[in-house]
Parts: structure tokens; sequence; C-alpha cells
């Protein structure tokens, strides 16, 4: 158990002194409820940094951060502010704190168990605050089912929001898919079977996977991510967000509404970037350093090569050049790759580095010089 304790200081001691401080910032941040955060609450807050938190919300301090909670809940404010309120309150004490630990006998540990203890301590008051403010509430529709698909993506079984769902009315499906919106996003026509928070940063949806996607959004740029178990639902949520940051970056072709499935090999390919920047430059090192209208040509022949079941005169056929250009070109890689045109393995690493590169925007957005099939 992490505690505030010092060595020659009783851990009593050292807990009412950041207390205070602790308390006198919660004041200071929440002018109004001063009255509520007497000596009783500066008690409680120095038990829970004395101790582990455990069962002390039953303490009489812990009444004044249930009533702020109700307080705030009437007064038609957010929850946030109070968490603000803590966690300022909580960054305020660590200069009392670095004292503490500065002083002769001080444990060696204090300020690193000090810390983790304010961190604690204030997760617990915006507990309790966020309990009696969401006590005093009576959630919309709405509200349940936004709750419900938090709940759903945060990757907790059924079982736990299985009576959630029954209270929002959604019936879930045997198998869902996740969709990430630009913000701003246009809600169009979908009914009950659609879950959907469209007010975030990260407009998202969660889908059953037999319903046409395209109605559900109007005029928005999203993407959609694998049909999954609803349990799995974070699953396609990240590939679908995965999915729109790479349409974002130019990586994957702008659409109204694109799809994880018809880019797989992209997504395989960008899963590890340093990885595959690292086969890029160790494949691909022999045309390196040549000039850029050169570099390509001889890129775009690569590929070709390495795509084409016959000769030069196919590849000439497929870049259409003439077939002694071709011819030349295939010199040239002869002599700078040498025996690794031959051998399987680098082959499939040189395509692979190819299909990458070329799908990598050169910086400010423009698409790379090499242009292969």
């Amino acid at each position: 158990m992490m505690t505030l304790t010092a060595s020659h200081a009783p851990a009593r001691t050292a807990a009412l002194v950041i207390a205070r401080v602790v308390v006198d910032g919660i004041r200071h941040s929440l002018p109004e409820h001063a009255p509520l955060f007497d000596a009783r609450a500066t008690e409680f807050v120095a038990s829970l940094l004395e101790h582990d938190g455990m069962n002390l919300g039953i303490a009489a301090g812990a009444d004044a951060f249930r009533q702020v909670g109700v307080a705030e809940y009437a007064a038609g404010k957010e929850l946030e502010r109070l968490s603000r309120a803590y966690h300022s309150a909580g960054r305020g004490a660590l200069p009392a704190l670095a004292s503490l630990s500065r002083q002769p006998g001080a444990g060696s540990a204090l300020m690193d168990t000090g810390v983790e203890a304010l961190l604690r301590c204030a997760d617990v008051l915006i507990r309790l605050s966020t309990a009696a403010y969401r006590a005093a509430h009576t959630p919309s529709l709405a509200e349940v089912r936004q709750d419900l698909l938090r709940e759903i993506l945060s990757g907790r079984p059924p079982s736990k929001w299985a009576g959630l769902a029954a209270e929002a009315g959604w019936i879930p499906p045997a198998r869902v898919v996740a969709v990430a919106a630009e913000p701003g996003a246009v809600r169009a026509s979908f009914g009950p079977e659609v879950l959907a928070d469209l007010t975030g940063e990260y407009p998202h949806l969660l889908v059953p996977d037999d319903v046409e996607i395209g109605r559900v959004l109007a005029g928005t740029r999203a993407a959609v991510g694998p049909a999954v178990a609803p349990a799995e639902a974070a699953v396609s949520l990240r590939w679908a967000r995965r999915t729109l940051e790479l349409v974002r970056r130019e990586v994957i072709e702008d659409g109204p509404l694109v799809r994880w499935s018809d880019h797989l090999t992209t997504h395989w390919l960008f899963a590890d970037e340093v990885l595959t920047t690292a086969l890029v430059e160790r494949s691909l090192a022999p045309i390196d350093g040549l000039p850029a209208n050169e570099r390509a040509k001889l890129a775009e022949t690569l590929d070709a090569m390495l795509s084409a079941r016959g000769g030069a005169p196919e590849i000439a056929d497929n870049l259409g050049v003439h077939p002694q250009t071709v011819r030349n070109r295939l010199r040239r890689l002869r002599a700078l790759f040498g025996a690794r045109l031959d051998d399987p393995q680098a082959r499939l690493d040189l395509r692979i580095a190819l299909r990458a590169e070329l799908l990598t925007p050169e910086p400010g957005g423009q698409a790379t010089p090499m242009r292969v099939a």
C-alpha cells in the first residue's frame, strides 16, 4: 500500500499538512462551494492520502464532495469543472510535498509515494462527486444510448452492459461495424439499431453489419472498420479510425465512404511504418542516390519487370516505351542490383518496397515521382 509517510514524522502529520493545502486549493477553485469544505473534509482528504481510499467513502467528510456534485448538477454545470478543480488542487500541493521531502529524516520515497497518493486522492474525490451528480440527474434516452456506446467501446463484456442495452432499447446484433467520421458529421437517417456519438472531436457510430452504411451519414467523409461481434467493437473502431487517418494523409484514396476491407495491403504496409521504411531503404538502396528522374524511370521499370511474365517487349508494352529503352534500363538495373534480381526473397522485398513507396506521399502532400501499376 502506498502511503504518505516520513521516517521521523507520523504519517498523519504529513497527510494533514498536504490535505490542508489540497482543500485550500479546492476552495480557491470553487469559491461558491467553499463553506462545504470544512475541517471534516480536510480530515477526509488526509485519510485518503494516508491510506488507499478503500471504504473511506462512508466517512463524514466525504459528504462535502457528494454535495458539491449535486450542487453542480443543480446549477447546470459540467462535471469537468470539478475534475479540473481537484486535479489543480493536487498539483498545487506539490511544493508543500517537496518541502516535506527535504526535511531532515524524511523518507527517501516520500516524494514518489506522495505524488501517487495525490493522484489517487483526486480520483476518489472525482468518483464521489460524479456518483452524486449522476444520481441527481435523470438521463435522457439519448444519453443512455451514448453511455451504452461508451461501455461497449470500453471493451467491457456484454454481461456488464446488457442492462444498459435493455434500458436503451438496443438489441445487440450478431455482428457490427464501427464507423469513424469527420468532425461535424451530419446524421442522415437511421433507427434505434444504430448507436452514435457525433458530438465529439472524433465522431463515431456502431452499426449492425446488415445495415446499409451509405444511408447513415449525409455527405460526410467516413471510414468503416471490420465486421465483428459487439464485444469486439473497439477493434473495429480502431481500424476505422486508422483508415480515416490514412485517407487524411492521402495514403488511401479519398471518398465519401472508405472501407477498411478494401485496403488491407495498405494497412499491412503501414501497420509498422518504421519497419516498412527500413525495408524500403534497404531494398531500394542501389537506386537511392540517383537523380530523381532517372530513379523514377528505373523504379517504374523494376516494378514492371518484377510483375511481367515475358521479356522486354511485354514490359515495353506495359510502360508505353520502346523495347530498346527497356533493354537499356534492364541492363542498368542488373548492374545496380546484381544477383538480387534472381533471388525470390529479394524480389518479394523489392515488390513490397516499391508498393510502399508508391503509397507514401512526398513531404508537402505531393505524390512520389515513382508511379507504378
